[in-house]
Formats: C-alpha cells, structure tokens, sequence
C-alpha cells in the first residue's frame, strides 16, 4: 500500500497484499504501557487490523493518549489504515479503566439498568465515550446483549448483563449502542447467540445451551434483533455450544451460527467479532488459537481476537494465509471480512 491508504474502503482493500489482509482481520491484546519493540515488531510483520487495550497497558490517562496516538501514527507510518482501538469498558466488574489512573468508574450495567432503566444507560454511555475518545480508544466491545437472570448460577456473565427481562436488555443494550456511536465509540454487541444461561465459564470450558429455538427466538436473541435495528457496530460470538442451532461446534466457529443465522436469517451487515480465541472453551474442544483462527473466519467472523502471545498472532496469520492457499478459506471470504473491517474504519475516520 502507499503511504496514506486510500478513503475508499474497496481501493485500500485492492491496495493491499494478500499478508496484509490476513493481518487486517487479527486484533489482538499486547504488553507494556508504551509501543515497545515487539509490538512495533508484530504491528509492522503482521499488519494488525486492530489491538485491545487491557487494564495492564495503562499508566495513567495522558500515557494512555499518548500510547494510542504512537501506536496510530506508527500504522500509517508504514502504509497501513489506522487502527481499531477495542477496550472492554463495560461497568462494575469488567472495568480496564481505573479512577486511580485519571479516569471515571462506572457501576455495573445491571446496577445501572435497575436505577434508571436505558435513559440511565444512554448517560453512562455518553460519559464513557467521552472518556474513551479522550485517550485515543475508538471502539468499546459492549454492550452485554445476554440476557442473565434466568440462571443466577452463571459464573462469567451475571451483573454484566441489564437482567433478566429480554425486552428490558434490549432496550438498555440500544441505549448503550446509541450514547457509544452517538458520541463517535464503535459498539459491540455480545455474546451471540447469548451466554446469559450457562453454567460454565467460556474462558475456562464449553458451555451448553439446551433450550430450542422458540425459546432463543423468545429470550436469547431479542436483544441481538434490537441491536441490529439499532445500526450496532459489531457482534461478538460466544463460545457456547447451542445444539438447537449446531449439532457439535462452539457458535463462534459454526457457520451455521456465524453466517446462517447471523447473516442469512436475521439479516447483519456489520462487523462480525470473535470472543478472544484463546479462551479455553475451545482449546478444551480442540481449537487452540491459530486453528480456532482460521475456522472461524471460514464460518463468516470477519475480526479475530487474540489476548497477548505474539507467536500465537504469527501463528494464527500463517495458518489464514495456509488456508486461503489451499482453498479451505476462499479469497472471497477473506475479501468481504477485510472489506467490513475496512468500511468500518472508514465511517469512524480511520481510513
């Protein structure tokens, strides 16, 4: 690519190599509170289409600013469009910006949701974009569209979620969409199909999710319907195991789950996410990252998300790159996943 990508999403998608389009569907997260070698390194071999800011890569507010601006202007200082700067910034317990580090800290979407319905919500959201805008972040990867309450055994899920009401979560879940993308914060619904009903935490084992597909059509999907209306960014997989709609694959790795039913049946035309691909619901299933990688994509995911290991990235991108050349992945494919990343960069002036 030229050293400034073009604004049309579809000329920098015909500028870029093959190497580079398989680095635009990888976002990852990365050590350290400045743009250190390695990540210079993996940033410059990859051509990362985007990186996740953890509660580790703060130090403080204005370091945050400056860490996010290094890291753009190191991207298009080497020919690539600018980068998705994803957080999980969701309130209460899953919470990366810290009011000891300058910033704001808000209260659970349950609790928030319980105090002042979506009104409340929308505020919230307002103040948080604020926050993220200031330090460089463009994307948060909320809200929760689980609809949680139904079990109160779910360990990973919870208080993450408005409640157990489907109607309520999906009108807090747009509120929340709508404060994020009014204020210029890409938003993320997750976890489609829904991880409000499990029992086991995804980042350690597969959960199931028995119910049939009346009763998803009823609870689980209502607030995903809602999201989509909305104009939500993106969508982020679960890794759950939904047989109704599935008979054996984790949804984030069944196209199925990913293109029949995200894109075909309920009609999604934004970004399609990855829940990180290192979790162990689907190492424990067979899938360690770069395999996981590589299926997913194939299945209609469009963004893969990875935590920290950099040799798991190089792994995941030649893998993609092994399964474009064997027909396993079809140029197509690749094409449209990069072609969305591309677009939605370009509505959020990152192209």
């Amino acid at each position: 690519m030229s050293t400034t990508s073009p604004r049309d999403p579809a000329q920098a998608l015909a500028a870029m190599s093959l190497e580079q389009k398989a680095g635009q569907v990888l976002c990852a997260g990365f050590h350290g509170v400045e743009l250190t070698p390695p990540l210079r390194a993996a940033l410059e071999a990859l051509h990362l289409g985007g990186l996740v800011v953890f509660e580790r890569n703060v130090a403080s507010r204005p370091g945050l600013a400056r860490l996010c601006a290094a890291i753009q202007d190191h991207a298009r200082a080497h020919g690539q469009p600018g980068l998705l700067m994803a957080i999980d910034q969701e309130g209460g317990r899953v919470t990366r910006l810290r009011a000891a580090k300058g910033f704001s800290e808000f209260p659970s979407p349950l609790e928030v949701a319980g105090a002042g319905g979506p009104e409340a919500v929308r505020q919230v959201a307002a103040a948080m974009a604020a926050e993220l805008l200031d330090v460089g972040i463009n994307m948060n990867l909320a809200p929760v569209l689980d609809t949680c309450g139904h079990n109160p055994a779910n360990p990973v899920i919870n208080s993450r979620s408005f409640g157990s009401d489907p109607d309520l979560v999906a009108a807090c879940g747009v509120a929340m969409i709508e404060g994020l993308q009014g204020a210029g914060i890409m938003a993320v619904g997750k976890h489609f199909p829904g991880h409000g009903d499990t029992t086991v935490d995804s980042h350690i084992a597969l959960p199931l999710v028995a119910h049939d597909r009346a009763r998803l059509e009823g609870v689980e999907f209502v607030p995903f319907r809602a999201a989509m209306a909305a104009g939500v960014t993106g969508i982020m997989s679960a890794h759950v195991h939904f047989p109704a709609l599935e008979p054996r694959l984790p949804a984030t790795l069944s196209r199925r789950v990913m293109t029949g039913l995200l894109r075909q049946e309920l009609g999604f035309t934004g970004l399609a996410l990855t829940d990180s691909l290192e979790m162990g619901a689907l190492a424990t299933s067979g899938y360690p990252a770069p395999l996981a990688a590589a299926h997913a994509l194939a299945a209609g995911a469009d963004l893969l998300l990875f935590n920290t290991d950099y040799d798991v990235l190089h792994e995941a991108h030649a893998a993609l790159l092994g399964w474009v050349a064997d027909g396993r992945i079809g140029q197509a494919r690749l094409d449209e996943a990069v072609l969305r990343i591309l677009s939605a960069k370009a509505r959020y002036g990152l192209l």
